[in-house]
């Protein structure tokens, strides 16, 4: 019987080509965990065989849809933590971001998201080898929620005063996977994937 749930079968070399770079850019996708659940269970969002951690095909039930929020290059930042668990190791996943408008209907959205469960999907600033590396998903196996302060408003912070949300995996539903990564085929073709994330499916 296996006493640790893990070891490595290969290394990882430099890709010269294609070296990573940090930031991130202007989209961030929030998809509600049940609708996400649903997805998985009817086969239309599925997992790469080998490299289990790359979703290399998303796309929600009939009537479904992710929550697009606009943001500046760099205002997404997403973080993640490893926990040593006497139940093995895991990740805590956290994501913050802002709300760039100060209107009533955009207060609305804050205010109805509360305490729901989501699955984020950030863009990466670089996007590697023909996107494998642009589109990366928290909060896959668990979701992602507003934990107590995940939400301020100050007229005076540095964002001018729009609000600025936090998203994080709860301490008892950690994640058993730093992050995902979504890439089906292309560059093209998973950016054409994400579009459709974004309205209803037909």
């Amino acid at each position: 019987m296996a006493t640790n749930c893990g070891g490595i079968a290969a290394g990882v070399d430099i890709d010269c080509d294609h070296l990573p770079r940090g930031g991130t850019r202007n989209n961030l996708l929030l998809i509600k965990k049940d609708e996400w659940d649903l997805a998985v269970n009817a086969g239309t969002i599925t997992f790469d065989g080998t490299t289990p951690n790359i979703i290399d095909a998303c796309v929600l039930s009939t009537g479904d849809q992710g929550y697009l929020f606009e943001q500046f290059d760099d205002a997404v930042k997403p973080v993640v933590t490893g926990v040593k668990k006497a139940s093995g190791y895991r990740y805590k996943q956290t994501l913050d971001f802002i709300v760039v408008a100060k209107t009533a209907a955009a207060e609305k959205v804050v205010n109805d998201m509360g305490s729901e469960r989501y699955v984020a999907i950030y863009q990466n600033k670089y996007a590697g080898n023909d996107g494998d590396q642009k589109y990366k998903v928290f909060g896959v196996e668990c979701g992602l929620r507003r934990p107590d302060g995940g939400a301020e408003l100050d007229p005076y912070n540095d964002v001018d005063g729009c609000w600025m949300l936090k998203l994080e995996s709860e301490d008892d539903a950690l994640e058993t996977k730093g992050q995902y990564t979504f890439y089906d085929s292309d560059e093209a073709t998973t950016d054409a994937a994400f579009v459709v994330l974004q309205s209803a499916a037909e």
